[in-house]
């Protein structure tokens, strides 16, 4: 995993409500994102998926919540950080 890429899953890790952070596949690609970003993709059972973009493609993660009302805050301390409007 890139280098930027660990720091942004280490600061999703250290918000207080995520329980646990799980890597999905990594996609070679190219795309428009700085290394590093985050992007919420959708909600799901137990918490939320998010594309991690690194300097070599994309890799989808699943963010576990708990409690699951905290769900906003989290997508919205996401957005905040990584200047999504």
């Amino acid at each position: 995993m890139d280098k930027d890429l660990k720091r942004s899953v280490r600061w999703l890790e250290s918000l207080p409500a995520v329980t646990k952070v799980v890597l999905g596949f990594s996609e070679a690609c190219r795309h428009k994102y700085s290394p590093g970003s985050l992007r919420f993709k959708m909600d799901a059972d137990g918490g939320i998926k998010i594309n991690g973009y690194s300097g070599k493609g994309v890799t989808d993660i699943f963010v576990k919540i708990d409690p699951i009302t905290e769900r906003e805050n989290i997508k919205s301390a996401i957005a905040e950080k990584f200047m999504v409007s």
